[in-house]
């Protein structure tokens, strides 16, 4: 059977490429197709990283079909009326205030925002730039489920998740995450669980530009879902 394989960041610079097919027995696994795929690229090792199917994160064992768009994703470092989550190749200082002044609301007594920026230097290497890349349509559809979560979590107002992609400057933002509640506890507590979501899943991976060459950065991955 014919499989369709995506990758993404530091794995398509590695085989050169973002898309493979694989022709692959009937009843392969997602560990067959990551075996096949590392055959087929010498010296790329999908370890570490995640596998999803049809935009869901899903495990080693899992079976493939005819036809399946398999994504190899290595490890990273959508909602109702009341949640705008998504992605943004645009600068997102112009949307802090906006997004701060569209959770306030009379019922909600605290309102939570967060700001990750570049920073420079970082373990003592000056960064020149960022750039993000994304598998965008799983992107937008975890940010809204992030935010899903939280609002099973918690009693809370508004929510916004937004991550920037592309490059992104020392100084400038790469993600903003705003919470309102009726109390701060758990605007403070949706807010941090928010980001550490964003950092073990969201399919957003970043590369550091340093003034001697550049690296990816990884983080981990999803317990249960680690190739």
């Amino acid at each position: 059977m014919r499989v369709n394989v995506r990758l993404f960041a530091h794995y398509r610079e590695a085989a050169g490429t973002g898309r493979l097919e694989l022709d692959l027995p009937e009843g392969s696994t997602v560990a067959d197709a990551k075996a096949a795929v590392e055959a087929a690229v010498p010296g790329l090792d999908l370890s570490g990283g995640m596998a999803a199917l049809g935009e869901e994160l899903v495990k080693p064992d899992t079976p493939l079909r005819e036809g399946s768009e398999l994504a190899f994703l290595p490890p990273v470092s959508g909602g109702s009326g009341d949640d705008r989550t998504g992605l943004s190749h645009e600068p997102l200082e112009p949307l802090i205030g906006e997004l701060v002044a569209w959770a306030t609301a009379p019922p909600y007594g605290a309102v939570v925002s967060f700001v990750g920026t570049t920073r420079s230097p970082n373990k003592g290497r000056e960064v020149r730039y960022l750039t993000y890349e994304a598998y965008e349509s799983m992107a937008e559809a975890t940010l809204a489920r992030i935010a899903g979560e939280l609002r099973a979590r918690w009693p809370l107002g508004r929510i916004a998740l937004v991550h920037r992609l592309g490059r992104v400057n020392p100084a400038e933002a790469s993600i903003v995450i705003v919470v309102s509640s009726p109390h701060r506890p758990e605007a403070f507590e949706a807010a941090r669980y928010a980001l550490e979501r964003v950092k073990l899943i969201l399919p957003v991976w970043k590369k550091e530009h340093l003034e001697d060459g550049e690296v990816w950065v990884e983080g981990g991955a999803a317990e249960g879902y680690r190739l």
